[in-house]
């Protein structure tokens, strides 16, 4: 088909039944569920039997609901990559002519802006927030870390530190399907999911996150807002740092230091438990000798 599966679902929306236009009317209104909730979900949801909804699968042009879901992601893919594009069209905000008379004074004044940044995130620290949330990741048998774009790094950070202490750990990046599908499966009520989100907040980081809590994951919100941020009502636990900055749309600097002392509270907290679950890079230091040997 050379249509995507929503001009296919506008074009035939005046051949379906009653029925098969409420199904329509929730395919538009959310694509992006589509790409990824099962039959029996999908007839849950909208309260449409599955027979119906098979049925119009048939009339769209598709033989089976696989179809119909294998071309919303396809549209997805499409639709992120034309989003990815129009949101990073912001750029970094230029300095204004008069703020360039003085140069010093003007990186001077930045500078004292990132060190505010870091003040405010050490006087809203709370020591028993932070082990709280180590124990959420201690007793996750795996942790899934959702990210895009500039978050990308504080992502990767704390997976680093998670395998240097024998933590499993996953980072999917939100701006990519395959990384998204690749994670999907692992979605269960063990699993803690950390999504990493400042501003501008994607919209497929929030759509992951909800997704992980109806599939009942724990989830550890690193974002800069409790007011403000889309991914805080799915979240069990929020930790939040101050990002804003004169001539970027975020600091990454507070989101890093914050991640830093997460895993040492991971670190402390680890310590108090003696078992063989964090093991791992020491046996395979050992493994390595003796390969070496």
């Amino acid at each position: 088909m050379n249509q995507n599966v929503v001009e296919v679902i506008r074009q035939k929306y005046t051949e379906l039944t009653k029925k098969q236009r409420l199904l329509a009317d929730y395919m538009l209104a959310d694509p992006e569920s589509m790409s990824f909730i099962t039959l029996k979900e999908l007839s849950a949801e909208t309260k449409i039997s599955e027979v119906t909804i098979l049925r119009t699968c048939s009339v769209l042009g598709y033989s089976n609901y696989n179809e119909l879901k294998y071309e919303f992601r396809k549209y997805l893919g499409v639709r992120m990559k034309t989003e990815v594009q129009k949101q990073n069209l912001y750029e970094a905000t230029g300095a204004p002519v008069y703020e360039l008379d003085d140069k010093q004074q003007l990186m001077m004044q930045i500078c004292q802006e990132e060190q505010g940044l870091f003040e405010a995130l050490f006087a809203q620290i709370d020591a028993g927030e932070l082990l709280h949330a180590a124990e959420m990741l201690l007793d996750a048998s795996n942790t899934i870390i959702c990210a895009r774009g500039a978050s990308m790094q504080p992502a990767n950070f704390l997976s680093n530190r998670l395998a240097t202490m024998g933590l499993p750990s996953l980072v999917v990046n939100t701006e990519l399907n395959d990384s998204i599908q690749a994670a999907l499966p692992m979605f269960s009520a063990s699993v803690l999911v950390v999504p990493i989100t400042l501003p501008d907040y994607y919209l497929m980081t929030t759509k992951v996150t909800e997704f992980a809590a109806q599939r009942r994951c724990r989830i550890l919100c690193l974002t800069d807002s409790k007011s403000h941020s889309p991914v805080v009502p799915f979240g069990d636990m929020v930790l939040t740092v101050p990002s804003n900055t004169r001539l970027f749309l975020n600091s990454t600097g507070p989101m890093i230091t914050l991640i830093h002392l997460l895993a040492t509270a991971v670190n402390i907290e680890k310590s108090t438990r003696k078992n063989n679950r964090f093991t791992t890079p020491q046996e395979f230091a050992k493994f390595f000798r003796r390969v070496e040997d």
